[in-house]
């Protein structure tokens, strides 16, 4: 373990710790000696249990893996909350993909020496170190503020997360609304195995690689069309988008008949689409009324305008690729997710 620092007259780690121990990944199977526990304990509280605020820049190797573990143990981690397994593999990806920044998270140690936080990123490390794969010699810096007031432990990792497109928008990624849906659901299908699950988390890169993976199919198949409010994204778009994997030319055909079909001003009105004062909306291309009936009658048949449910678009999915395998003679395998 190496503690940074920017005294460039201490270049040296004062804490060899590490190399006290001199543990492997293969001795770390088995149980620390009892000797070796105290020693773990006292250079623990000998270096990050302190009566006064400071930030402590580590750089931990898989020799620290003695530390990692009685950091994340019961003995100075009592006061947290539940890990979450989903979390602990969303770090881990991101040590795997070599995508980590100090900068993201600080653990905090409160002066009377428990875990404030931290115990999703300690776990993610010590996975990533006991890794197999994981290359030799490897390094992962953590900031440790040391010396905290446990008064503030209730006020940590409270503040509320970017969402995906949010973070999208940081990087200047502007996508339309069909593009924005087909991303955030394939990014689920890549990660998860579930396009549409409602649990697992993406990270942001991971979303990127989605994106520079089918810039061709977003860019001619989905940019630049004009689509009724209404239109269901998440259905007939990622229906659309698994298509165009197989058959650009035959998805972009059928984008351009739903786009087109707004352009006709005598299309006449929706049966199944109203606006506010009861008035019929525009009709829409087949394949989108068919949604619009399938969401009215869903709705007329709720007992309460406030079922939490109502009509969601995965729900169409199915009868999306029922739609364009029977109307365009496509194999349905190609809807496999």
């Amino acid at each position: 373990m190496k503690v940074q620092t920017t005294n460039k007259t201490k270049k040296t780690s004062k804490l060899s710790f590490a190399r006290k121990l001199g543990r492997s990944k293969a001795k770390m199977a088995t149980k620390l000696s009892e000797s070796e526990k105290i020693e773990t304990q006292d250079f623990f509280e000998e270096n990050f249990v302190k009566d006064d605020y400071e930030y402590l820049p580590v750089t931990f190797t898989s020799e620290d893996l003695p530390l990692i573990e009685y950091m994340k143990s019961s003995e100075i981690n009592s006061n947290n909350r539940q890990k979450i397994a989903d979390n602990v593999a969303r770090l881990f990806r991101c040590l795997k993909a070599g995508i980590w920044y100090q900068e993201n998270l600080d653990i905090h140690v409160a002066k009377e020496g428990h875990l404030m936080n931290g115990q999703h990123t300690l776990e993610a490390v010590a996975q990533f170190f006991l890794d197999a794969n994981t290359p030799s010699g490897s390094e992962v810096p953590i900031g440790f503020k040391i010396g905290c007031n446990e008064d503030a432990m209730p006020y940590l990792d409270t503040q509320k997360k970017r969402s995906p497109e949010q973070n999208l928008m940081i990087e200047n990624v502007l996508l339309n609304p069909t593009q924005k849906a087909i991303v955030l659901i394939e990014g689920k299908r890549v990660i998860h195995g579930k396009p549409f699950g409602k649990s697992g988390q993406v990270n942001f890169f991971e979303y990127k690689n989605v994106i520079e993976e089918n810039t061709g199919i977003l860019e001619d198949v989905f940019k630049d069309r004009v689509l009724s409010k209404d239109f269901p994204n998440k259905a007939i778009g990622y229906a659309l988008f698994l298509l165009a994997k197989e058959n650009k030319e035959l998805a972009e055909d059928i984008m351009n008949e739903i786009s087109d079909f707004r352009k006709d001003e005598d299309r006449g009105e929706s049966m199944s689409a109203f606006k506010k004062d009861g008035g019929a909306l525009p009709k829409e291309h087949e394949l989108v009324e068919l949604f619009r009936h399938e969401k009215n009658k869903k709705m007329k048949s709720l007992k309460s305008k406030t079922d939490r449910d109502c009509y969601r678009q995965e729900e169409f999915f199915p009868i999306a690729i029922d739609w364009l395998v029977l109307n365009h003679n496509i194999d349905r395998k190609v809807f496999e997710v």
